[in-house]
């Protein structure tokens, strides 16, 4: 038989099928088959993707072992008997322990539930637990964006009603900071990646919207230079120059429609040229509506438009 005629070969999966199946966002198979050629996609007669049950297992495959600190770049190619093997091989560490004897979840509304449950009790080793627990049996990407910004966001909207203190707020975002940036730090970008620096103006001082930037861009296959936060605009301008990055994203969430910071991302055009991509993100984007449009700045609020700016970024 034609292989191409077997069932587990028979393009039939969308891509939305596939990225809720794998946990790997579109933006992710996307990148994945443009940069390594990781599976090879048929076509409908309107020119949209169809995947097969052997292209679900590998990317499947790939989001785990990738989740697990593998390179996609060393194990794209494969053969999907060797990516079997090397999942098989993935242990929980031992060092990882349950939180009470709630049984370790297997999707990303549980462990929300139990880091919520963490946040509450001002545990920050039960926190830390959860998220290593997540990451084990997320991908990246389902981590990022059904668990740690849900998470995030649910502190904020608990903190403001008065469910939790202030003190819970700083407990959790200081262990989020910290798995966020060690798992960044993990990604070695493949040579000849683009360059991409994430960093936050001047009195823009919340780091996690720029922590979860970095961590899609790297996802997306660019070189990640991570500057932190209320960082002056010729600062940031002579490390991109220096560096010759390709774009530079701004993290935008407080405050918002201040006229300094306004100043600055003007500035930064002038001090970037035309050959550097401005891109902005977070809560307070839409407030510098204005400054950004004047520069040709990018709005990049979602993963999708992020993703979307960065491809349209000549390379």
């Amino acid at each position: 038989m034609d292989t191409a005629t077997q069932p587990d070969h028979q393009p039939r999966h969308s891509i939305a099928v596939v990225s809720r199946r794998t946990g790997l966002s579109q933006l992710v198979l996307r990148a994945w088959e443009r940069r390594y050629g990781v599976v090879a996609p048929g076509r409908t007669d309107s020119g949209r993707r169809r995947y097969s049950d052997l292209d679900v297992e590998r990317l499947s495959l790939l989001g785990r072992l990738t989740a697990a600190d593998h390179r996609i770049g060393d194990v794209a190619n494969l053969p999907l008997a060797d990516l079997r093997q090397l999942v098989g091989e993935l242990q929980i560490p031992a060092t990882v322990r349950p939180i009470g004897a709630i049984p370790a979840p297997v999707d990303a509304a549980a462990h929300l539930g139990q880091a919520m449950q963490a946040v509450a009790a001002l545990d920050p080793a039960a926190l830390e637990n959860v998220l290593t627990r997540a990451s084990l049996v997320l991908g990246r990407t389902a981590l990022r964006q059904e668990l740690i910004q849900p998470l995030l966001e649910r502190i904020g909207d608990q903190w403001r009603d008065g469910s939790l203190r202030i003190a819970h707020e700083h407990m959790a975002s200081t262990i989020v900071h910290a798995f966020l940036a060690t798992g960044n730090a993990a990604q070695v970008p493949e040579p000849g990646s683009p360059l991409l620096i994430v960093t936050a103006p001047v009195r823009n001082r919340h780091e996690l919207g720029a922590l979860l930037a970095a961590s899609l861009g790297l996802d997306l296959g660019w070189e990640v230079l991570y500057l932190g936060v209320d960082l002056p605009a010729e600062e940031i301008a002579a490390a991109a120059l220096q560096r010759g990055a390709r774009a530079v994203f701004l993290s935008l969430i407080y405050p918002p429609a201040d006229p300094v910071v306004a100043a600055q991302i003007e500035q930064m055009r002038r001090l970037l040229g035309p050959g550097v991509g401005l891109l902005a993100g977070g809560g307070a984007v839409e407030s510098y509506a204005a400054s950004l449009a004047r520069i040709g700045a990018v709005t990049a609020s979602t993963p999708a438009a992020f993703g979307a700016a960065l491809e349209a970024i000549p390379r």
